[in-house]
């Protein structure tokens, strides 16, 4: 591989990059509405059962992709942590 291939490469994963932030901005932004839902009719910030069939699917759609479940999963672990830790400021009043 040449310095050409490396680029075009590198070119591609920084397009896939700025897709991923604008899917996960579109998230973000979804989970903030739930967040004050749940804050506004005293629901429980975190859902096991809701995350349990959250980890099945990606682990089933990662596969289905050729990509290693693992690495999915783990992904999603970060980012629904990041929105049960948002979803408990919100509760607590805190923008």
């Amino acid at each position: 591989m040449g310095t050409a291939e490396l680029q075009d490469l590198r070119e591609q994963i920084d397009r896939i990059d700025q897709e991923i932030i604008a899917l996960l901005s579109e998230r973000f932004k979804i989970t903030e509405e739930v967040g004050i839902y749940k804050a506004e009719h005293g629901l429980p910030v975190q859902d096991i059962n809701r995350e349990a069939e959250q980890f099945g699917k990606i682990a089933e759609l990662s596969m289905s992709r050729g990509l290693r479940p693992e690495y999915a999963v783990g992904v999603y672990r970060c980012i629904i942590d990041l929105v049960i830790s948002r979803h408990r400021e919100i509760k607590e009043g805190r923008k």
